[in-house]
């Protein structure tokens, strides 16, 4: 037998460091590629959604559309931009519990949309504009009865669209052709609604949201009632009072409500663009804790893609449109919003066609 003794090889603990990060470099690999494939199928989902041109021969004379669709407005020639994507961001108002689409008996109460966004995304700008519509502005919609057959075609306050369905993808859906139409035909590539009483939760879950202190609140909050002029960070329901509140018995105060919505959404929209810099994942996050409020024909993937295109366009307050227009009060004592036809006009112009000469 050999005196020699048999000694173990040592493991060589720079291979198996190597070996560990060539190892954790390919899963991140297939992380990464994962989610760009991931983005990719979002885009071409969203790019699917045919770019349908405003019907614009409708607000614009005949004889100032040329044949190669070229349109003479204002001393300006104009095209169409078909590189334009807009979403429609509703915020519902639903008395009560919402139910599953199969249980609803009673079709008239969806909810209606105290609060909607327009959001449009200019590719060719790499530009993110908002444009807030009053609840109030009159737009024509489909009216249904309390069994949910269609009866007529209306004009009412645009707010009533959501009404007329279950509160899922049908009243969604009303709602976006009533905006639709409002814009003359504007195609809307997707929708996002947000039950109102899901803001809390959306609020926390971006830890808070700084404001300045539009007007007191007087109803409901503490903090807000007597805090006008101060910068508070809103957190829990204060930031969904905030939003929602307003005096029923002051005439448009729809106005009033409508500019703490801008204040709010723009300081929200932001913080969601930081975050997302942060964490390309974090719009996906977003969507699965808000989930039990919201109802969307945006799934994971177009979340995604837009989300992580807009971190990189140009946003800020200034680019907050609303429409303008005039308030009046009808003869059963409810408001009604009739939108200035010549400012709508100037304002499709300038956000979905393109100046060339």
């Amino acid at each position: 037998m050999s005196a020699d003794k048999h000694h173990k090889r040592k493991p060589n603990i720079k291979r198996i460091v190597i070996a560990v990060l060539l190892l954790l470099a390919v899963i991140a690999g297939g992380l990464i590629i994962s989610f760009f494939l991931f983005r990719a199928h979002g885009k071409k989902e969203l790019q699917a959604v045919n770019s349908r041109e405003i019907k614009i021969h409708e607000i614009i004379p005949e004889e100032d559309i040329e044949d190669d669709g070229t349109i003479n407005y204002k001393g300006g020639k104009y095209i169409f931009n078909p590189d334009v994507m807009t979403f429609l961001f509703m915020g519902i108002d639903h008395r009560g519990e919402l139910v599953d689409a199969d249980e609803v008996t009673d079709f008239q109460k969806g909810g209606q949309a105290d609060a909607l966004i327009l959001m449009v995304v200019n590719h060719k700008t790499k530009k993110v504009n908002l444009i807030n519509v009053n609840r109030n502005a009159m737009a024509e919609m489909e009216v249904y009865s309390k069994d949910g057959e269609l009866l007529d075609t209306e004009v009412k306050q645009i707010c009533l669209a959501h009404g007329y369905g279950t509160g899922h993808e049908d009243s969604c859906e009303r709602q976006v052709e009533a905006v639709s139409q409002l814009f003359n035909f504007l195609q809307i590539n997707g929708y996002y609604s947000l039950e109102l009483n899901g803001v809390a939760e959306l609020n926390d879950f971006m830890g808070g949201v700084e404001v300045e202190v539009l007007e007191n609140i007087p109803k409901g909050s503490k903090e807000l009632k007597n805090s006008q002029g101060k910068t508070i960070t809103l957190k829990g329901d204060d930031a969904r009072i905030y939003v929602q509140y307003r005096d029923v018995k002051s005439f448009n105060s729809v106005e009033s409500r409508m500019a703490r919505q801008k204040q709010y959404i723009s300081a929200m929209f932001a913080k969601i663009l930081d975050k997302t810099k942060e964490d390309a994942t974090f719009p996906v996050k977003l969507l699965d804790v808000l989930s039990d409020y919201t109802v969307t024909d945006l799934d994971s993937s177009k979340i995604s893609y837009l989300a992580t295109t807009c971190i990189n366009y140009e946003f800020d307050t200034e680019n907050i449109y609303t429409l303008s227009g005039e308030t009046v009060e009808n003869e059963e004592g409810y408001e009604e919003f009739y939108v200035d036809e010549d400012s709508l006009k100037d304002l499709i112009f300038e956000l979905f066609y393109e100046k060339i000469e």
